[in-house]
């Protein structure tokens, strides 16, 4: 896909750390990315913005925008803690 600049794997919370380390703290970002659905892998192209909404200590949230969904996306250490309706990250259970 030209233009591209990301590749975005439907419902995978990871395709999503890339442009927000881009992002490099307060402002927002707009990329193309090529978005590949599941699980057909069709992919297409994919208008996104990333607006940095706040910090809270070590936790930063941006807000992900596309054509037809915004979600608010939490970062730490540049992993996703929270994405609302994809997933969280669970700590282990430590016996």
């Amino acid at each position: 896909l030209r233009g591209a600049t990301d590749c975005d794997l439907g419902l995978s919370p990871l395709t999503n750390t890339m442009p927000a380390l881009r992002l490099g703290g307060k402002g927002s970002l707009d990329i193309l990315a090529a978005w590949v659905s599941v699980p057909d892998l069709a992919v297409t192209p994919s208008p996104q913005t990333y607006e940095f909404v706040r910090e809270d200590g070590a936790v930063t949230v941006i807000r992900y925008t596309d054509p037809g969904f915004t979600e608010e996306i939490a970062f730490s250490g540049g992993l996703v803690l929270d994405y609302p309706s994809i997933g969280r990250r669970v700590e282990p259970e430590i016996s």
